[in-house]
């Protein structure tokens, strides 16, 4: 049994072997990271549109400071009143 295989080469979770210098990717585990990319997860996924970033829950369950941060973060979440507003037809109003 010298020989080894692709499969004897995988690495177990109780293996006791360290990584050998492969970095393994982590994440930051705060709640506005994983309201990002649960949001882009879900447009990647899909391929829909997004609501309103307001009305999830997780949103939600943010505090003040939280919330300023995911802001700050992904300012495209946050559509201005003005800017969702146009008029069809010219009128006295404008366009």
């Amino acid at each position: 049994m010298g020989f080894t295989t692709a499969s004897s080469k995988l690495k177990t979770p109780n293996d006791p072997r360290g990584n050998r210098g492969i970095a393994t990717p982590t994440f930051q585990k705060d709640a506005v990271d994983s309201l990002s990319r649960a949001r882009q997860g879900f447009v990647k996924n899909t391929g829909k549109k997004l609501k309103d970033v307001t009305t999830a829950k997780a949103y939600q369950k943010l505090s003040e400071a939280q919330k300023k941060e995911y802001k700050k973060r992904n300012p495209q979440d946050f559509k201005k009143k003005d800017e969702e507003f146009k008029l069809n037809k010219k009128s006295l109003l404008g366009e």
